[in-house]
């Protein structure tokens, strides 16, 4: 914040029309416990956004697999539709098969671009389920990743805090026994009575 001068009732107050020797400051004073625990705040906040990151991003991963899984259950349909249409179009053609020779050669012609076009919904069908399991394979990859950094990011944040607190409590006793001494202790006295 910069210093405020009020021009219209004192407008001489902290004006100086000499030149300003620099440094001027005499004395400073530093805080080690607080520049730790700043220090930790801003860990914190940067941990915190990293994991919120990561959050969003595999919350974006999911919709966009949600969606590409939404894709792949409407061909299956389509395709099963179509699979049923062409069984009653068979079913048609060898009717017409057993009353009229003259058509036969025309159906045998279509018969095998039948057989052609199911092989292309075959070959589409593989194809797709490679993908699907190309999809699943980068889902359990993305959550190990997820599960691994968690893990870490957690055990970064328990042995900071174990830090700071031992430090903070032999700041406070004066003691060299670790934290976990002194909750022993209460935890025993504790029982006792």
């Amino acid at each position: 914040m910069g210093l405020y001068i009020n021009k219209d009732k004192h407008p001489t107050v902290f004006k100086n029309n000499k030149k300003i020797l620099e440094p001027n400051q005499k004395l400073a004073r530093r805080d080690i416990l607080t520049e730790i625990i700043d220090e930790q705040q801003r860990a914190n906040v940067s941990l915190i956004k990293a994991i919120n990151d990561m959050k969003h991003q595999f919350l974006t991963q999911e919709v966009v697999q949600a969606s590409q899984w939404d894709k792949f259950t409407s061909q299956l349909n389509d395709l099963r539709t179509n699979n049923q249409r062409h069984k009653e179009y068979e079913d048609l053609i060898i009717d017409l098969l057993k009353t009229q020779e003259e058509l036969q050669k025309q159906l045998s012609e279509k018969l095998s671009k039948q057989e052609e076009f199911q092989k292309g919904v075959l070959t589409r069908l593989d194809q797709q389920e490679a993908l699907t399991e190309k999809i699943f394979r980068q889902i359990n990859h993305i959550r190990s990743i997820l599960f691994e950094r968690t893990n870490f990011l957690a055990e970064k944040i328990d042995e900071g805090y174990k830090i700071t607190s031992s430090y903070v409590y032999n700041l406070m006793t004066g003691s060299d026994q670790p934290i976990t001494f002194y909750l022993m202790n209460n935890k025993k006295e504790e029982k006792q009575k």
